[in-house]
């Protein structure tokens, strides 16, 4: 297999991402660009430098209509959390021309994809902050059990390698069904708050719903996406000052991938 090099899976990504926005927009789905892809069209109209993702964010009637569409009549593959063998507790489409190896699932289960963007759903959130907070505490519990459900098990200490075990008792599709009720609790179009919990963003990713009721076209490299209209106040949210890149010594990427063309 031929390595991938950074501008072709920066390309492969790129192109992922116009078709999707194509195939949303012929559809009536909703999408915006997200966390760093949003960052890096807002302060470099492309991709961060030192970045190698894209992620895009859709409200969950969104998302659960674009799932079930693309899956039948999209151009790339698609693989979702209710896919019986997905280990991914939201959606990514991928080109299967390629393949992605990835160390942090190496589970025997496991069935590579390729180059990717991610597809996080918006959800409805609770109105009470110490509710939101035991929801995402609870929610982010989950997502380290299943990451330790995907891994061989640990025993180099006796903390992680009983988590381990226990989480491989339970088994990650177990924990990925309760992750995904979890998310779903409260619906989108009722909350007045909402969200993706993640463990990178944490109590952060926590919005008013009226910051995705508009939306504006934001350059990104050499396309234009949809952002929410009021994409500064939801970065601000996330990031903080997310116009002042970071140090040099923390630019680097915090994704551990390898990307092959299928031979």
């Amino acid at each position: 297999m031929r390595t991938i090099t950074a501008e072709e899976l920066r390309k492969i990504m790129l192109d992922i991402l116009k078709d999707v926005a194509s195939f949303c927009d012929a559809n009536g789905i909703t999408y915006f660009l997200s966390c760093g892809t949003l960052i890096g069209a807002v302060r470099h109209h492309g991709f961060i430098p030192w970045d190698d993702d894209i992620d895009i964010d859709m409200p969950r009637p969104d998302y659960e209509r674009f799932i079930k569409l693309y899956s039948e009549k999209g151009r790339y593959a698609l693989c979702s959390p209710y896919d019986k063998d997905s280990m991914f507790f939201y959606a990514k489409v991928y080109d299967d021309r390629t393949i992605k190896k990835e160390e942090i699932i190496c589970h025997g289960d496991y069935k590579p994809i390729g180059v990717d963007i991610d597809i996080f759903p918006i959800d409805g959130q609770p109105d009470d902050f110490e509710k939101f907070k035991r929801d995402t505490n609870f929610r982010i519990r989950i997502i380290a059990m299943f990451l330790l459900s995907v891994k061989p098990i640990s025993v180099r200490d006796i903390k992680n390698g009983v988590l381990s075990i226990i989480s491989h008792l339970i088994g990650w599709r177990r924990l990925l069904n309760r992750y995904i009720i979890s998310a779903k609790r409260y619906d989108y179009e009722t909350s007045s708050k909402v969200g993706f919990i993640s463990p990178y963003s944490r109590y952060n990713n926590r919005h008013d719903k009226s910051i995705f009721e508009k939306k504006t076209k934001v350059q990104f490299e050499d396309g234009n996406f949809w952002a929410p209209s009021d994409y500064n106040t939801f970065l601000t949210n996330i990031y903080g000052d997310y116009m002042t890149p970071p140090p040099v010594e923390k630019r680097n990427s915090t994704h551990i991938a390898s990307y092959f063309w299928k031979d």
